[in-house]
């Protein structure tokens, strides 16, 4: 498995390497990343070995940045080579970002059977130019086929850990509280911890029917607790939430940025929505994502450009004063959802490793 840097990155790839595993115990899964990156703290954790490229982006550089990062990705194919054949895998499965493009690249020069997983709707430039090289192509979105070879390209969606697949088994909490959930992705959204504390103004008249639960991220975690205390609110406040299939499932709306892990997560369990897009995003893609949802009437798509608390607090009242309306973005939300996309890749690089094509 190569690739990281982010959790939209890494965490389709560990829920593919755990439905490999799922399948054959025997199954030997060799993680390589950049340096730096995420992998090297979330990997270990799921037991994995993990090695590392020194590896860079090259867009939005100055010129000699650019060659510094051009020369480090040729240094890192070459590691890449060495490493591949000390481990001599059957396959390379690349799931996105810089990282993936030197242990790919690779492994197609050593003849070794190669995919990539494409999270977004618009895919980022690694993939577009892995996708010339690779056996399959696996997107998550209609909007990305025209980016690649059709007759090597299958929708499958995005591969979705099996604990937070576990949220849709398990029996609805008995609550009598409108459950909002709000997070910015592992790292916290600072401008989604400000619009929901603004919010917080806006929704004074239906306060006492909402229970909140607020992921801040690590860096936003005390000015989030210090606002609340001030406006004497009560919330459950994390840092960072383990056990993301309990808040899924007792939430009735979710609140966070528009990243392909997050969506796959989020249609998967059936879950209505509001997404507001990280704009600094390798071409806007977080956009495309929501607006591949909203679209379908599958989610409340708002801008960052036009993100207030007066903004964010209306679309929660909507939904929470209309009932029907929320359940009609929970169905076309789950119409969406594709919890079995591990399985359908897992079924179809076998068979690519197997030679049936």
């Amino acid at each position: 498995m190569a690739g990281g840097g982010t959790g939209g990155h890494l965490f389709p790839a560990l829920a593919l390497a755990e439905e490999f595993k799922r399948r054959d115990g025997s199954t030997e899964i060799t993680f390589i990343g950049g340096k730096g990156g995420l992998e090297e703290k979330i990997v270990p954790r799921y037991g994995y070995p993990l090695k590392v490229l020194s590896v860079e982006g090259i867009k939005r550089k100055r010129a000699w940045d650019r060659v510094r990062a051009i020369a480090k990705a040729a240094g890192s194919t070459v590691a890449a080579v060495r490493i591949l054949r000390e481990i001599r895998p059957d396959g390379v499965i690349g799931s996105g970002s810089y990282s993936s493009a030197p242990v790919v690249t690779a492994a197609f020069l050593l003849g070794i059977k190669t995919a990539i997983l494409e999270q977004n709707a618009l895919p980022g430039l690694t993939n577009r130019i892995l996708g010339k090289l690779v056996d399959r192509i696996y997107i998550a979105f209609d909007e990305a086929w025209g980016y690649f070879p059709r007759g090597r390209t299958i929708l499958t969606g995005n591969p979705v850990r099996r604990d937070i697949l576990r949220a849709d088994e398990e029996d609805e909490r008995g609550r009598d509280k409108f459950s909002i959930l709000v997070f910015g992705g592992s790292q916290g959204a600072v401008a989604i911890n400000a619009a929901f504390l603004d919010a917080t103004e806006y929704l004074t008249d239906i306060w006492s029917g909402l229970r909140v639960v607020h992921q801040t991220g690590e860096d936003g975690y005390d000015p989030v607790e210090a606002a609340y205390r001030r406006k004497n609110l009560k919330v459950e406040l994390f840092r960072f939430i383990d056990n993301m299939s309990g808040a899924y499932n007792a939430s009735d709306l979710v609140v966070c940025r528009a990243g392909a892990t997050s969506i796959a997560e989020i249609t998967a369990l059936g879950l209505a929505s509001i997404l507001i897009p990280y704009p600094y995003a390798s071409d806007d893609h977080q956009t495309v994502n929501a607006r591949s949802l909203a679209d379908r009437g599958a989610t409340v798509l708002i801008k960052q450009d036009r993100l207030t608390g007066s903004a964010l607090a209306e679309a929660i009242k909507k939904l929470y004063r209309h009932p029907q309306e929320l359940k009609n973005m929970r169905d076309r939300s789950r119409k969406l959802g594709k919890p079995r996309a591990a399985e359908q890749i897992a079924d179809n690089f076998l068979k690519v490793l197997n030679r049936k094509k």
